[in-house]
């Protein structure tokens, strides 16, 4: 599964660094670092919805108090 997450300036400024961070611990504690591919990306223009997410070509908004339950839904629930 392919993961990317926007690292453009507003993305940035709305909380992409902490989204990376959570993911990559995510990843971690549920040992599927070898399923989830997560990588940075340019802007998506989708810049008003917060940080820009997507999941196999599928695009998402994720703020930092959400990622928990965004990586349950969209990230386990898909393996």
């Amino acid at each position: 599964m392919r993961v990317s997450i926007c690292i453009g300036s507003a993305c940035h400024l709305k909380g992409s660094r902490q989204i990376i961070e959570r993911l990559q611990g995510l990843v971690r504690q549920y040992g599927v670092a070898g399923k989830v591919d997560l990588n940075g990306a340019f802007c998506s223009g989708n810049c008003e919805n917060g940080v820009c997410v997507t999941v196999d070509g599928e695009l998402f908004s994720v703020q930092p108090e959400n990622v928990d339950a965004f990586f349950e839904k969209e990230i386990l629930g898909r393996l």
